[in-house]
């Protein structure tokens, strides 16, 4: 028996395939890579970008909220020899310039590898706001560890707890739909009780400055 919303679902993809969906397709989002710890989390992280740089891409970008994970990821960029430019970068530092720096056109590839998520959700959606308005096609993916605050002061155990019954070694991560909702679900709460954006350090510090009752709790 067929329900409503599977007979939505199926009215929107017809209107899709009539008119054409305005969602772009230049942005490939890959599913969250969570990592067991932090130091696994930047070997992935630096592993993935290796290999991007032997596929089509053109350039890598290394992105960061925050200023610690920002020296983890300049601290790889520096000591790795990949064939095409990478570069570690601070998300409030993107911009539509990059785009004219780099040469990129819509026959272009780049890969966008972020190291981390923000607090607040809303500055997550700033970043595929920037790769949505970069003229060529854009791999994107995110790495996270079970250390990092954000999961941490949530759902850090939930999310050990699951990845342990998989059968999860600390040094492989998982791509799961479900657990990056969870996070996403998260991270809608922390916005939800932040009384502030003051910068910080850290994930950790931001929280101490902005959402303190999460941290004490």
């Amino acid at each position: 028996m067929r329900s409503a919303e599977t007979d939505g679902e199926a009215l929107m993809g017809l209107f899709d395939a009539l008119f054409g969906s305005k969602k772009r397709t230049n942005v490939e989002i890959v599913p969250d890579h969570i990592w067991m710890t932090t130091d696994a989390k930047f070997a992935g992280l630096a592993t993935e970008a290796g290999e991007r740089s032997r596929s089509a891409t053109v350039a890598i970008l290394l992105v960061a909220h925050f200023p610690d994970v920002l020296a983890r990821l300049e601290e790889l960029s520096n000591h790795q020899t990949w064939s095409v430019p990478c570069m570690a970068v601070l998300a409030s530092h993107l911009n539509a310039d990059l785009a004219t720096s780099l040469s990129l056109d819509e026959s272009a590839m780049i890969d966008v590898i972020v190291g981390e998520r923000h607090p607040l959700p809303s500055v997550d959606d700033r970043l595929e706001a920037f790769a949505d308005e970069l003229p060529c096609r854009c791999r994107f993916s995110h790495h996270l560890s079970l250390e990092d605050a954000v999961i941490e002061v949530f759902a850090g155990d939930w999310i050990k707890s699951v990845l342990t019954k998989l059968g999860m070694n600390e040094d492989e991560a998982i791509k799961s739909q479900m657990v990056s909702r969870r996070i996403r679900q998260k991270q809608q709460k922390i916005e939800g009780r932040a009384f502030g954006t003051v910068d910080a350090e850290s994930a950790a510090a931001w929280l101490e400055k902005n959402c303190p009752e999460l941290r004490n709790t």
